[in-house]
């Protein structure tokens, strides 16, 4: 069963505000580290916000 659009944004949400996902399913746990990761590589790439092009 995939995700539906509305439970992936309220994973998406808890990921990135910092709270825990409150969750047993399998599904809901990868999707919820996979954002995880992204947001880590990010800070560690320092693609933090939007550039500047002035």
């Amino acid at each position: 069963m995939t995700l539906s659009s509305h439970r992936q944004h309220k994973i998406y949400i808890a990921a990135t505000m910092g709270y825990g996902l409150g969750s047993d399913d399998s599904e809901e746990i990868s999707y919820y580290q996979q954002i995880k990761e992204e947001m880590k590589k990010d800070r560690e790439n320092g693609n933090l916000g939007v550039s500047r092009s002035d």
